[in-house]
């Protein structure tokens, strides 16, 4: 059985070594070449979403207010990926985030993972513009209806590893 979990992050700026931080999770579960679960999680940041964020997201600080933090969330969404393949589109991102807090909870990094920018890239059949999610949906016919917002994009990633993974 293969299992995969496609991880998607909405966050307040690019860099968590510069107080970024994560406002949403998602999740999108592949079993065995089929999409099994679709997930998401906004997340209380400890600093306000700049107003940028919201035009990207439509994530606002009201939207949040009441959620959980990155620290309760985290430790749970460790367990339940265990040690599954991650898959993300520019993978390296939301890495970044991810490890970044797993290292401040002393929890378990995630090193185990496919990054579908890297498979476009390493596609023989992709002719797309560019390797951005958007870009590559369009290419594949993949509907991303709320792009920016972690449990689409990790939908229409989902979608995307299922069609590029064995094109090289």
């Amino acid at each position: 059985m293969n299992e995969y979990i496609v991880v998607d992050l909405e966050t307040t700026g690019l860099d968590p070594y510069k107080g970024c931080e994560i406002i949403e999770i998602g999740i999108t579960e592949i079993v065995n070449d089929k999409i099994v679960r679709n997930y998401s999680r906004l997340i209380k940041p400890k600093g306000i979403i700049p107003n940028f964020i919201t035009s990207i997201t439509n994530i606002s600080n009201s939207m949040v207010e009441n959620e959980e933090s990155i620290e309760a969330v985290l430790p749970r969404f460790r367990e339940y990926i265990g040690d599954k393949t991650i898959i993300a589109h520019n993978a390296k991102f939301d890495l970044k985030f991810l490890n970044y807090y797993l290292k401040e909870m002393n929890l378990e990094p995630i090193n185990n993972y496919i990054c579908t920018l890297e498979l476009l890239k390493a596609s023989t059949t992709y002719k797309g513009k560019n390797k951005k999610l958007e870009t590559a949906c369009a290419y594949y016919n993949i509907e991303n209806k709320n792009a920016h917002r972690a449990d689409s994009d990790t939908l229409a990633t989902a979608k995307l590893f299922l069609k590029v993974k064995d094109e090289r």
